[in-house]
């Protein structure tokens, strides 16, 4: 049987948040200080939305399984401490950019922040693939699913609209068909119908439209049903 896999959306979200900032470097002009900012800009927002995500990890995940995985709890948060250092520097990166004139200071501090950012990318990618291994399976051992589910709810109750709804975004833009109808069709369960709604009027903008019609129909038929 399939367990219920905390990370699953969430990582997929911010796998996606990545390469999406990955393709706007490469693409960036760093003589072209309005094309310059919208990239630093983006850099900052990715930088945030990582250092939520292993608030949260600490606040909620890890204090689930310190009793039973003490090693394995300190092992990630000494990775989330070297996940901050990381952000840091491009932090640090984005203020010198910042205070440069010269179009070859700007290239060459534009090429440090693309290096720093594939650094912070490569990290993140194998930090997230080791959480959904490592503490799943420890999830997984001391809980069940129901328990897991309402542990996910206590996480998310806690989170600000504006961050959820970002979050969803990139879930929308990253997850396939059978999650997303899934997902949907859960929200609609358990939540308030203004909750649903906020959240399906959203896929209609963000998920790939070569499944938006499959998506909407599934959950349109289940709410009818209803």
């Amino acid at each position: 049987m399939q367990r219920y896999n905390s990370f699953n959306l969430i990582h997929k979200a911010l796998r996606a948040l990545m390469y999406d900032m990955a393709m706007t470097l490469q693409q960036t002009d760093f003589t072209d200080a309005d094309e310059a900012e919208i990239a630093l800009a983006k850099v900052e927002t990715v930088i945030e939305q990582f250092e939520k995500h292993a608030y949260h990890e600490d606040t909620f995940m890890l204090p689930a399984i310190e009793a039973f995985e003490p090693d394995l709890v300190a092992k990630f948060e000494k990775e989330h401490v070297e996940d901050i250092e990381l952000g840091n520097k491009l932090k640090t990166l984005l203020s010198v950019f910042r205070s440069v004139d010269l179009d070859e200071e700007k290239i060459n501090c534009g090429s440090c922040i693309s290096k720093a950012f594939r650094d912070f990318m490569i990290f993140n990618l194998e930090h997230m693939g080791k959480e959904e291994s490592l503490i799943n399976q420890a999830l997984w051992k001391h809980y069940t699913d129901d328990e897991l589910l309402e542990l996910n709810a206590r996480l998310t109750a806690g989170i600000p609209v504006q961050e959820k709804m970002f979050a969803a975004k990139w879930m929308l833009r990253s997850i396939n068909k059978a999650e997303a109808i899934n997902w949907l069709k859960g929200v609609k369960q358990t939540a308030p119908a203004y909750v649903f709604q906020s959240l399906f009027d959203l896929a209609e903008n963000e998920l790939p439209r070569h499944i938006r019609s499959e998506v909407q129909e599934a959950v349109l038929e289940i709410e009818m049903m209803n």
